[in-house]
């Protein structure tokens, strides 16, 4: 009985020695596994804090792995949940939710793509998804203790796929500019050369006829109107320059609408009417002539139409110039300028293209008809600079219909400023150089050379300065009122014109403040003429100088002077 006691005990001794020792194992196994799970745990937040400081917590980017023959996902990112629109628990259960989220058929498309993939490199897809979103997925395959697996970047390129619209956009733009600008330049150096030959081959007709001054005289003339003709080029390339680098500026003052338009009629009635063509230029409904604007920047935009107008129109034809005052608004004018022809018209395909710098409405109008094809653009540019538009109605065979509208401020004052204006023919046409003792500053001998020939032609004593230090110093040397007019050019060594007429302005002697001085330049932007006049300047004449129009200013200055003024 002893014995299987002993015996019965021994085996329930061994018993539960294995209970324990089956159950420190488990004990241990499920402490390793539960260890294992939190290395994973910690793994899977670390992966997701990385994931999170790479692509930021915005709703931008998911990251999936799943295991390559099954598709099971392995891992989804916190992410993927917002990224879709779908939630992590569904995608874990099926990827193919995200069919529902990205659409069916790009879905397809994808999966398709996916299985023909080989594993091998990098396998790319873009797709749309959202609202007009779009995004791309770069795949990679690696394998883990004899698994394969596919890890799934997916990140949205809706903005960068726009900025590489706005970058191509801008990069067929500036090819399709520069293409136009290379037509232009070709087209500019025919335009250029052109006249320049005429002017050369004039000067030498009439150097061979130095003897024949009736026949010289004519070609002297004829190359006159040659030069003008190229000036007229050089402005309007210039001018356009000015505009696309936005350094154009206007140079408001009072004007009368009413001696506007007699200045319009009077320019254009012998050119129009010698072709046979009818003129007209009315105004309408003005309930004052006053108004502030720029009269030149104007009276350019209103005569290259009109000269449009008189180029395309044929004889029996008629061209209108209409100035009308719509309406009162907030204490601007309303006004309306409309030219009207009844030329050759404008395809309406072409009409935005004729506004357009170094463009014509067609390859060969400049042949045909002449001319840049910069004097619409300009308008164009111009009347936008002032705060209007401009309206064109046109058709083939019919004519054409330019229309500017404009807001203009009334001019206080303008009237009596008018009268107490010098009488035109007082400053203008009388004038004359007879005794008039001149300082010309001009640093380039032969632009010197020519304005004293002809200064002292007309009648005046001239003392000529090689730079800006050197008129100064033959003003402040000289007694007081030794000089009626000095005439300073702009750019030249040591002093510039306007820094020689500050220092003679500053001098201190009794005409300093009195003295007439006229800037002679290059510059010939209305933003030039406000520096030249801040100088202390009293006129200011562009180079090429007009004599003519150098004797006229001349003799304004010199008889506001004498009134006091």
């Amino acid at each position: 009985m002893t014995v299987y006691i002993i015996v019965y005990s021994l085996i329930l001794f061994f018993i539960a020695a294995a209970v324990i020792t089956l159950s420190i194992i488990w004990v241990r196994t499920q402490r390793a596994k539960l260890n294992e799970r939190a290395k994973q745990l910690a793994t899977i937040e670390s992966s997701e804090q990385l994931f999170a400081e790479i692509f930021g917590n915005a709703e931008s980017a998911s990251f999936i792995i799943v295991e390559a023959n099954t598709y099971a996902p392995v891992y989804i990112s916190q992410s993927s949940s917002a990224f879709f629109g779908v939630t992590a628990q569904k995608l874990r259960l099926d990827l193919t939710a995200i069919g529902d989220a990205v659409g069916k058929k790009s879905w397809r498309s994808f999966v398709n793509k996916y299985k023909e993939w080989d594993g091998s490199g990098v396998f790319s897809f873009d797709f749309n998804y959202g609202d007009g979103k779009r995004a791309i997925v770069q795949t990679a395959r690696t394998t883990h203790e004899g698994k394969n697996y596919d890890a799934f970047l997916i990140y949205d390129i809706t903005e960068q796929t726009e900025e590489m619209k706005e970058l191509r956009e801008s990069l067929d733009k500036a090819l399709g500019e520069a293409a136009g600008k290379l037509t232009f330049l070709s087209s500019m150096s025919h335009e250029i050369r052109t006249p320049m030959n005429g002017v050369m081959g004039m000067m030498e007709l009439a150097r061979k006829n130095i003897n024949n001054p009736k026949k010289a005289g004519e070609y002297l003339a004829r190359a006159g109107d040659l030069s003008g003709f190229l000036l007229s080029i050089i402005n309007d390339i210039l001018d356009i320059s000015k505009l696309e680098s936005g350094k154009m500026l206007l140079y408001n003052t009072p004007f009368n609408i009413f001696a506007f338009a007699d200045k319009i009629r009077n320019m254009f009635n012998g050119m129009v009417t010698g072709k046979g063509i009818n003129f007209k230029v009315e105004t309408i409904d003005f309930t004052t002539p006053y108004f502030m604007s720029d009269e030149m920047r104007l009276t350019q935009v209103v005569t290259n139409f009109i000269s449009n107008a008189n180029k395309f129109t044929p004889a029996g034809g008629s061209i209108s110039v209409t100035f009308k005052q719509l309406d009162t608004i907030g204490g601007n004018a309303q006004i309306l300028i409309r030219v009207r022809d009844t030329g050759k018209g404008i395809a309406p395909e072409n009409i935005r293209k004729i506004m357009k710098p170094f463009e014509q409405e067609e390859a060969s109008t400049a042949h045909n008809y002449g001319g840049t094809g910069l004097g619409l653009a300009l308008c164009d540019q111009i009347v936008q600079l002032m705060g209007g538009n401009i309206v064109v109605d046109s058709e083939l065979g019919k004519g054409t219909d330019f229309s500017v509208f404009l807001s203009l401020p009334f001019a206080e004052g303008a009237e009596e400023d008018a009268d107490e204006a010098p009488q035109e023919s007082e400053a203008n046409g009388e004038f004359a150089y007879n005794g008039c003792r001149i300082l010309l500053a001009e640093d380039n001998e032969v632009n010197a050379e020519i304005a004293m020939e002809i200064l002292s032609d007309e009648g005046a004593v001239v003392t000529h300065a090689k730079d800006g230090q050197e008129a100064v110093d033959f003003y402040t040397n000289q007694p007081e009122n030794s000089f009626d007019l000095i005439l300073l050019d702009i750019h030249m060594p040591k002093l510039n014109g306007r820094e020689a007429a500050k220092a003679i302005r500053a001098s201190g002697k009794g005409d300093a403040k009195s003295v007439a001085i006229i800037a002679l330049s290059a510059d010939a932007f209305v933003e030039d003429i406000k520096l030249s006049k801040q100088a202390g300047m009293d006129g200011h004449v562009s180079k090429p100088v007009d004599f003519d129009e150098l004797r006229i200013t001349a003799g304004k200055v010199l008889s506001k002077k004498k009134a006091g003024r």
